[in-house]
């Protein structure tokens, strides 16, 4: 019989931990997604943190920041001793948790410390500094990585929560095409795709758009659509913890040709990208693969942005598709692929989330090919 899904994610964890002779995890986060991988809880406040503490053996102790947030704790965590802090400073929290590793025997124990990704260190040097005195004859070692492999493989339940987030971008985007036209401003086009996505169960929608072919795509800044043309547009939707981004562009009246030719080179070396993100594939290969049809386009220096990078619990998550990338890809890990090219009065955003998978790829929304006129 398969395990329910959390045992069968901490059993995956624990026998990594066996591998490396660890006795528990130590896991903090404010910002990043380990905790919620680990316990199913969401610190969702831009002050809130909570740490964990994985026993190889015993049960797992959830110690939250906020009090007042116990009731959701209890909710969402699929861990049954969930605990309130006592303090918002994060030493404290740490000095409360520190007792909470002794309750349990384990303060001579081989500890990992797992606070970090590929993108950030949520440790802080006081932090760092609170730990190793409140436990001296531990062995404190860096554990980070061991989860952050296994994150990288989407379980089944993990791809399905992925399309809902791309649905209800996809809806969002909607709102957008609906809501651009000559005077409209960019924040009210930004919060009516906010309505639709959070009232399609969305917590976040965050919105970059070019409101003229000479500006990038960029957050809102009380500008006006004042010219026909194109508009590109990156859209990130949380939807239950999961992020997604989609691109997508559209045009204020019929396209140009100038805007056909620069659309098709960013769908068509998105398309690229998506046939070369293959497991075991070098991500700087990835987009290699689509820069090279830019430049055989003749736009060559044209792509203003990135050309993606991991997504999930977290954004961004490994690895990023730059050129420079030596990783190499993981079957089962979700990647945004995108390309966006300004050039001669034109622009073209086109991407969106995929799975890795040897078998074929699965792509999540559904890719642009035409530019939408509005």
């Amino acid at each position: 019989m398969a395990l329910p899904l959390p045992k069968q994610r901490l059993a995956a964890v624990r026998d990594e931990m066996r591998s490396q002779e660890l006795d528990a995890l130590l896991v903090y986060s404010q910002k990043r997604g380990h905790i919620a991988y680990l316990s199913g809880y969401r610190p969702n406040y831009h002050t809130n943190s909570a740490l964990l503490l994985l026993p190889r053996k015993d049960d797992p102790i959830l110690q939250i920041k906020f009090g007042f947030d116990m009731p959701r704790a209890r909710e969402i965590s699929w861990v049954s001793d969930i605990r309130p802090g006592r303090s918002e400073d994060a030493v404290c929290l740490l000095r409360q948790f520190i007792g909470v590793v002794e309750e349990k025997g384990l303060q001579n124990a081989r500890l990992g410390w797992v606070a970090s990704d590929h993108t950030t260190e949520e440790m802080s040097a006081a932090l760092f500094d609170a730990l190793h005195t409140g436990l001296p004859k531990a062995s404190l070692e860096r554990a980070s990585d061991l989860v952050n492999r296994i994150r990288l493989r989407k379980e089944p339940a993990e791809v399905d929560q992925l399309r809902r987030s791309a649905q209800v971008a996809e809806i969002a985007a909607d709102a957008i095409r609906h809501s651009i036209k000559l005077g409209a401003e960019d924040f009210a086009v930004a919060g009516a795709a906010a309505g639709a996505a959070v009232a399609a169960g969305a917590d976040r929608c965050d919105v970059l758009l070019s409101v003229d072919p000479s500006r990038l795509s960029l957050p809102s800044s009380h500008q006006r659509f004042q010219h026909s043309g194109p508009v590109s547009m990156e859209l990130t939707v949380e939807c239950d913890g999961y992020w997604i981004q989609i691109c997508r562009t559209f045009s204020l009246g019929p396209p140009d040709d100038r805007q056909k030719r620069v659309f098709a080179a960013c769908r068509d070396a998105y398309s690229a990208s998506v046939d070369a993100a293959r497991p075991g594939v070098r991500a700087g290969d990835v987009a290699n693969a689509a820069i090279a049809i830019v430049d055989k386009a003749g736009y060559q220096g044209c792509i203003k942005y990135g050309l993606g990078h991991g997504i999930g619990l977290d954004l961004p998550e490994p690895f990023s598709i730059d050129p420079t990338e030596n990783a190499a890809l993981v079957d089962g890990m979700c990647l945004v692929l995108h390309v966006g090219v300004w050039a001669d009065g034109a622009s073209g955003f086109v991407g969106g989330p995929i799975i890795v998978n040897g078998s074929g790829n699965i792509i999540l929304d559904h890719p642009q090919q035409t530019v939408m006129e509005i």
